[in-house]
């Protein structure tokens, strides 16, 4: 056997596959109970499990190594893996050297933490250590005992592979190393950064002239240069802040070199499975950092590395605040590691915090929702609660709470959940892994907006209108983004930096939120893709600087047209196409109608000056709003719209007549999909959602036969679409999960399981829709309405049951 990456896919063997996965550390379990958890885990309908393997555990003392429980039972990871491997559980394997997990240390062994404290750890410019558990990464004692740990760990994990009979198909290389600088917003500044930065630096640019051109320095040569200021020193002018960008580019490098360092050491010592990095972000339950975190490591994407990054979804509280994040999340990872499975490394199941209490009606929405936007692989995080260790919990004692599992093996409210959602994944997974969006509109990324964990105090030395890092949430994350999902329009998310105009041709409309810096390339970009046809929506200004701080007025040299100067009004309104008093922000950037002859104008400021136009280029178009307007009033929804509409676009492939009803259709290519109808509110919904046929195209409904429906509060269902189920014969649709089906004597059995409150259909179309006999539910018969192509079938849910739908074919 054989378990592999390609395509966009995990697959097993030659076939694609849902990577079902749950955490349990055998180091927080006693092992007397480790079968009791793997069975569960098996009960569950799990493939895999997933556990870090700490250094700190296994070389407790130095050069002393337990990998057979010599030491201590739980310290037995031999037996542990050949528990997984008896009960055909496959294992992810995470053997840092960091693996954080809330384990005091990070997972670094006291015994060196305790030696060589002084010489590994991170400093800040004064030379001072700042809390935090990272070191340098490059410190030369730090990778001298990082190689004796891959010296044990990695052949171990080696001759354990499923491709060598055993059951380890996935491995975590390191674990969030960013996280340390972002957390503290402090880069290290040891003598071996400054060496490698220097050493970048020369790289990079060809004379210390260039760099002195740039930064306003005066430095005789590389070696002479000085790191960037931390802590909150302002930037003291427009050359300071290009350096900055420098600075946070060199971090990226730094990251990169690392894992790379990493993944050679492991690959040298056997170890031939895939492997994957974490992607933190989420903060009291918002995702709107997690830009910041992904752009840390994009000199690993693509071609650059092997490596998968799997984010980490921990939305704690689910709610119409925070409904849009994970998409955005999935997005952006999409768009900057390009063609790699969508995996959530670490997937919400129980809570960090034991104040942050989880409800199942909440996570039940929200592993829907994720599977509609793109997750092909999740590992429940955590499956099982833990017990530290003595002395090793960040925590103390317990390690998370509410889990499926406590530590001691009994079932929690959270495990039915669980076992549910691996029955869908079983009943539907070839059309979930296979399922792709349609979309005619394009949202651009920009990494270099979302590079600024190390980013200083601005200054109006730095002649700056918009700061991406000041107007990025409400304007982009949580106004755009957001906006559009509850519009419920399809789009894609694309990586500017890395696309070029041919690829957005592809698209209708494309939207880039621009402020004042823009690299050239991208520049052009974006101007080719209009002279070639397409329709550009840049807000809320055109650059005039690359984020060097280099002169480049790309996009207004191609339209011919500047900004002749900035409003700032109290209380800022505008008027856009015939909507009038639309809540916009600070600074308004303004036109001068006679350069705008040619042009409509489409947005006037209070005062009446021209702040939004359209303007011809080549075959396309520009739309351009002078201004933000976020998303925090009811008056912005038909601002958005109305600029979408001018793209002649199908905006939307599912719809909805109430925008708190969320909807979202994704295709196979052998005409089937999944349809996720979603309440974010927590309170029912009323409304009919419409849909479109994989095969012919048509708008179809739900419900099919009633009208309107009563969707529940924080509810969601995921329902396959034209599944075919026996020759002849398909499910269109359902407001039921879909747990299993089962030909059985001539009939077919469909397991069902829905909401009280939800009416119950299922509707059923093919050849052999005319040979349905009967129905019956619980020994009751069905109703049936037919209409010549289809037939429906209504009923009521029992609630929190299983229910058997047994149906005659003739």
């Amino acid at each position: 056997m054989k378990f592999n990456i390609k395509d966009g896919n995990f697959y097993q063997d030659d076939r694609k596959v849902f990577l079902n996965s749950g955490e349990i550390h055998y180091f927080r379990i006693k092992r007397d109970l480790w079968d009791k958890h793997l069975d569960a885990a098996k009960e569950a309908g799990l493939t895999t499990v997933s556990t870090y393997i700490p250094w700190a555990w296994h070389e407790a003392e130095e050069s002393v190594f337990d990998f057979d429980g010599i030491s201590c039972p739980e310290r037995d990871l031999k037996g542990w893996l050949l528990r997984c491997q008896a009960r055909g559980l496959h294992c992810i394997v995470k053997p840092g050297p960091f693996i954080l997990a809330e384990f005091r240390g990070a997972g670094l062994p006291d015994w060196f933490l305790e030696r060589y404290r002084e010489e590994v750890k991170m400093r800040n410019s004064k030379g001072e250590i700042f809390p935090s558990d990272g070191v340098s990464l490059f410190n030369k004692r730090y990778l001298e005992k990082v190689a004796l740990w891959y010296d044990q760990i990695m052949p171990f994990i080696g001759e354990r592979e499923i491709s060598s009979g055993g059951p380890v198909i996935m491995m975590q290389i390191c674990n969030e190393i960013g996280v340390f600088s972002w957390l503290a917003k402090q880069a290290d500044y040891s003598n071996a950064v400054k060496d490698r930065f220097i050493a970048y630096l020369s790289q990079k640019f060809p004379d210390i002239t260039v760099i002195n051109n740039l930064w306003g320095t005066d430095y005789p040569g590389f070696d002479y240069i000085e790191l960037p200021p931390d802590g909150r020193v302002p930037y003291t002018s427009k050359a300071d802040r290009g350096r900055d960008y420098e600075w946070h580019c060199f971090w990226r490098r730094y990251y990169g070199d690392y894992l790379r360092m990493l993944t050679a050491m492991a690959r040298e010592r056997g170890v031939t499975v895939p492997l994957y990095h974490n992607l933190p972000g989420w903060i009291y339950g918002s995702g709107y950092e997690f830009p910041v975190n992904i752009t840390m490591y994009e000199d690993l994407f693509g071609d650059k590395s092997e490596i998968l990054f799997g984010v980490d979804h921990i939305p704690e509280f689910l709610s119409y605040r925070n409904m849009h994040d994970d998409r955005i999340i999935n997005d952006i990872t999409y768009a900057m590691q390009g063609n790699k499975p969508m995996f959530a490394a670490e997937f919400q199941c129980g809570s960090r915090e034991y104040n942050v209490v989880t409800n199942q009606r909440e996570m039940e929405l929200f592993y829907k929702a994720s599977i509609a936007n793109g997750l092909t692989g999740w590992n429940y995080y955590m499956f099982s609660q833990g017990r530290n260790p003595s002395r090793k919990g960040y925590s103390g004692e317990t390690f998370y709470w509410f889990n499926p599992l406590t530590p001691e093996g009994e079932r929690r409210n959270a495990f039915p959940l669980v076992k549910r959602m691996s029955k869908i994944i079983r009943t539907s997974e070839n059309l979930i892994v296979n399922s792709k969006r349609k979309a005619e509109v394009c949202v651009l990324f920009y990494p270099p907006y979302y590079a600024t964990e190390l980013e200083r105090p601005l200054d109006q030395r730095c002649e700056l209108q918009f700061t991406p890092s000041a107007i990025r949430r409400p304007a982009y994350f949580d106004g755009l983004l957001k906006v559009l999902q509850v519009l419920n329009i399809d789009y894609d998310m694309i990586d500017l930096s890395k696309t070029s105009a041919d690829d957005l041709l592809e698209y209708k409309q494309v939207w880039a939120f621009c402020t004042d810096e823009m690299n050239a390339g991208d520049q052009q970009t974006i101007v080719d893709y209009t002279k070639a046809g397409g329709m550009s929506v840049i807000f809320p200004y055109l650059p005039d600087r690359e984020m060097s701080q280099n002169p480049c007025t790309i996009i207004r040299d191609a339209f011919e047209v500047s900004p002749s100067g900035a409003e700032t009004i109290d209380s800022p309104l505008v008027d856009v196409f015939d909507l009038k008093d639309i809540k916009c922000a600070n600074p308004q950037i303004i036109y001068a109608e006679e350069a705008l002859q040619e042009s409509e104008i489409i947005a006037r400021t209070i005062r009446g000056s021209v702040c939004g136009f359209i303007k011809a280029l080549g075959n396309g178009s520009v739309i351009h709003l002078g201004t933000w307007i976020g998303f925090d009033t009811e008056g912005h929804k038909p601002v958005y719209e109305a600029i979408l509409k001018r793209s002649g676009a199908k905006l939307r492939q599912a719809f909805s007549g109430n925008d708190n009803i969320s909807v979202r259709e994704r295709f196979t290519g052998s005409n089937s999909g999944i349809l996720f109808v979603g309440n974010y509110y927590n309170e029912e919904q009323a409304g009919e959602v419409s849909y479109t046929h994989p095969q012919t195209g048509e708008s179809l409904t739900i419900p099919y036969v009633r009208g309107e429906q009563a969707w529940p509060a924080l509810y969601a269902i995921l329902t396959p679409i034209c599944l075919e189920i026996s020759e002849g014969l398909k499910i269109l649709h359902s407001t039921s999960d879909i747990l299993a089906v089962e030909e059985i004597y001539g009939q077919i059995e469909i397991t069902l399981f829905g909401n009280r409150d939800l009416a119950g259909e299922i509707v059923f179309e093919g050849e052999q829709v005319d040979n349905i006999i009967s129905a019956t539910l619980r020994g009751k018969t069905v109703k049936m309405v037919r209409d010549g192509k289809r037939i429906a079938l209504l009923y009521t849910h029992k609630p929190k049951s299983e229910m058997i739908l047994n149906i005659v074919i003739k």
